[in-house]
């Protein structure tokens, strides 16, 4: 089995931290990317064999800084992971516009700095393959996450753009999970923000994470996860209308004026760059 280098962004928590893991277990050589030093440092401590890269992925400067330093370290970079985002909660005219900015520019902006500072090295090189972790809410919108599905609909559109450009010789591979059990809860009962059918359908960062590992080695354009949510997409994707009738109807049983309602307001979804 070849060493593969992997850069990887959000590595600090979450679906970055535990995919991390996988890798080191796998026989791979994660470069581990987020703002939280503390964090990578203890994460790479943990797993002997990483290397750590404080950045910020808004920043092109910090962005184009971090890939020269690997490029002369190690020579290459086989697979980016383009991991880092955060959103939030809250009604569409409830998020302040910053917020709005703030997730595009993390989100979406952040894999695009990320992808034209590697991408050069990738054709040099011969190939490469890159992931993005996108969202279900980069497929179908979603009340209450209204700019966080805006960025991953961008990221979506992104990604598949790419693949029409570069592949094979750059593959690209977008992973788009359902609601993940990770800090974006920040310890809420997930059936106060989503209706029962999709609350009952969380998934665990380790699942995340084996799947993304499945896009490195088996590359595919688009991947929904878990299987309930890639049919619920399959559905808005041949009959529309009746699909967001249902959801619209779904959404509908949450109570607005419950404290359900004031938990969503401004509530951070997460944070996934440290």
């Amino acid at each position: 089995m070849n060493r593969r280098i992997v850069l990887l962004t959000g590595a600090s928590s979450g679906i970055g931290r535990e995919l991390a893991r996988q890798l080191v277990q796998r026989g791979d050589f994660p470069l581990l990317a987020a703002r939280n030093r503390e964090a990578l440092e203890a994460l790479k401590n943990e797993l002997k064999q990483a290397d750590i890269f404080p950045c910020d992925v808004t920043s092109l400067e910090q962005v184009s800084s971090m890939v020269d330093q690997i490029i002369d370290r190690y020579g290459r970079i086989d697979v980016l992971v383009n991991n880092a985002g955060y959103g939030r909660f809250g009604g569409s005219l409830d998020i302040p516009i910053e917020d709005y900015i703030g997730m595009i520019d993390t989100n979406y902006l952040g894999a695009v700095r990320l992808t034209c500072t590697v991408l050069p090295h990738m054709l040099k090189q011969g190939g490469g393959r890159i992931i993005n972790i996108a969202s279900v809410a980069g497929l179908t919108g979603i009340p209450n996450l209204a700019p966080y599905a805006a960025s991953k609909f961008a990221l979506v559109g992104f990604s598949e753009s790419l693949s029409l450009e570069y592949s094979p010789r750059v593959q690209v591979s977008v992973l788009c999970p359902g609601p993940v059990q990770t800090p974006f809860f920040k310890g809420e009962d997930p059936s106060r923000l989503f209706p029962g059918p999709i609350a009952r359908q969380l998934i665990d960062v380790e699942t995340v994470a084996r799947h993304a590992i499945q896009l490195m080695d088996r590359p595919k354009r688009i991947k929904v996860i878990p299987r309930g949510m890639s049919l619920s997409m399959k559905l808005r994707d041949w009959v529309p209308g009746m699909y967001l009738w249902v959801a619209k109807k779904m959404y509908r049983k949450i109570d607005r004026n419950t404290s359900a309602a004031k938990n969503m307001e401004g509530l951070p979804v997460g944070r996934e760059n440290g």
